[in-house]
Order: C-alpha cells, then structure tokens, then sequence
C-alpha cells in the first residue's frame, strides 16, 4: 500500500524544522495544520500532493495500526477537489547549505544495523530486553568518501600484504557508528572515549579480477579512563571480507561485524539492560536504491563526522 498508493518519503526532523527554504517551509507548514507542536515535528505524515494534511502520528506502531492510519488517509484523500489530488512538483528553490546533506561522489555508502544479543548454548542470538522496540534491529548509513576509498585499496597487491584501515574510516566507525541505537537516539562517543582503536586489512586473495582483504580489530571506548568509573562503555572485536574490483576502482563486497559487550545509556536511550551485555553490528554496502542515500544520523556535525574538526 505504501508503495502504490502513496509516495513514501523520509527525512530527518532535526533538518526539517531548521532549514530555511522551500522544503522547510512545506514541512513547517504540514506539522502546523497536522497539529504538531512542540521543540520537535518528527512523526508520521501523510499529506496530499498540494500539502493538505491527512493523518499524523508521532512515531511507529504496529504495521496493522499504521495499514488503518493509511486506509483513512486514502477515504480523506478521495474526497479532495481534483485540484488537490493532482500531482504537484513545484520549484524546490536552492536548498539550504546548512542543512543539506548529500552523499559523496565516488565515495562508498554501507548499510549499518545494530542489535543487542545474547548468547545460548554457546552461540550468539537475538537478545531480549524490556524496553519498547528495543528487540529490533536499528538501521543507519556509513559514508565514505572518494579518497577514502582509494585510501582502503592495498598499496601492495600480494597475499599476506597488512596495512591499517584509513585513520578517518576507523574513527568515523568507532565514535559515531559503533554505538547502542536500539532503543532512541544515543548519546556519540567523543574523541577522548576512543580508549582504543585498532583496524588492519590483510590481502588475502589477488587475481586481475579482484583483490580479497580480510579486516580485523578492536575498539574499546568508555566515558572514562578507568573501566570501573565509566558510565557507559563498548569494548568490541571486529571482523570483515572486502572485495576491491581493479578494472571498477571500486569495491563490491563490504562485509564488517562488530561484537562485544556493551554498559550504560544516554537519556534518551533509556532502559538500557543492567551491567554489561552483548551487542552486535553489522554493515554491507548498499544499493542504489532512494532509501540508501539516508544521511547518517552523526553527519549533522558534518566538519566532525569527516573528522575535519
């Protein structure tokens, strides 16, 4: 039904409610006459082609509470005037600089999902939780640039070749992607968190067709030096399979897992599960699909997710 009969659209409020131009102002407007009120505007909007508000929620339900919420969109929207329910493209207008993000030309984008775990006869599974949503997968985007990643292409082509993951791609995975997202918005790690930080590539297969690279490492970040005082901490091992396509000078395989135990929240994190328990990540490169370019929720410091301040 989303699909078909409606044209699905996602944005970030935190941009919306800020940028001043056209679309910010046609977003502005959507929560004005939605009913939405307050220092945020997030929520499920559902609106006809010329703004006209049909139904608002402030976040997800179940799939069948929203399947309704769409049904009485689609009664309200067949009783617009024709005027209303024709498609309108109107001038978008020059975006806002401040607040537009677009992803990097020639560079690479992966997928990034996270999931607390636990561990059952041995083997690692889904974890459980109390918190509202908090069993599910939470979904972001990582994006690398163009330099970056020719950065991660060995400068030697022989098997057993080692050099270290780009400074800036290492730091970017640990501070703002290695995190505990499932339940609301964290808190990211600064700078003097990153106790540790060790990522490495291994050639580990080389044919004119394509390059093979194992990566490895760990991290171990902590609100504080010492492990006992930190409010909040990740210490995890990291493991990959990439694979570099000479004759593209680009990569068709990203395969990056990251698992280890995780303590504390941040307020809006909040229930995290008591002491220290397992969470996992995991990340692929993505298509090139609208839903794909997703700005990462950390690029809204857009100089200190480059690692440019």
């Amino acid at each position: 039904m989303c699909q078909e009969q409606f044209v699905p659209v996602t944005g970030d409020d935190w941009y919306q409610r800020r940028r001043k131009d056209k679309e910010g102002e046609f977003f502005r407007k959507l929560a004005q006459d939605s009913g939405k009120q307050g220092h945020t505007l997030q929520g499920i909007y559902l609106f006809a082609p010329d703004g006209t508000a049909l139904a608002y929620k402030n976040a997800g339900h179940s799939a069948d509470f929203i399947r309704d919420m769409m049904k009485q969109a689609l009664v309200k929207f067949g009783r617009l005037p024709e005027a209303a329910r024709k498609p309108a493209i109107p001038d978008p207008g020059e975006p806002d600089a401040n607040y537009h993000r677009a992803p990097p030309e020639g560079g690479l984008i992966l997928k990034a999902y996270t999931r607390i775990l636990d561990l059952k006869e041995g083997e690692y599974c889904k974890g459980t939780c109390k918190a509202l949503g908090g069993e599910k997968a939470a979904r972001d985007h990582v994006w690398i640039t163009k330099d970056e990643t020719k950065a991660l292409v060995p400068a030697k082509v022989e098997v057993g070749f080692r050099y270290p993951v780009p400074a800036a791609v290492a730091t970017r995975l640990a501070r703002f992607h290695l995190l505990d997202n499932t339940r609301g918005e964290p808190q990211l790690w600064k700078a003097e968190h990153v106790r540790a930080r060790r990522m490495s590539l291994v050639v580990t297969g080389a044919t004119a067709d394509a390059v093979e690279l194992r990566l490895e490492g760990e991290v171990i970040l902590r609100t504080d030096a010492d492990p006992a005082k930190a409010e909040r901490g990740y210490e995890a091992r990291l493991f990959g399979s990439l694979r570099y396509r000479p004759a593209k000078g680009t990569f068709d395989r990203f395969d990056l897992v990251a698992v280890g135990t995780h303590w504390g929240e941040h307020w809006d994190t909040a229930p995290a599960r008591p002491g220290r328990t397992l969470l996992g990540h995991s990340f692929e490169l993505a298509a090139d699909r609208a839903g794909d370019r997703v700005a990462p929720q950390a690029i809204r410091s857009r100089d200190e997710y480059y690692g440019q301040k």
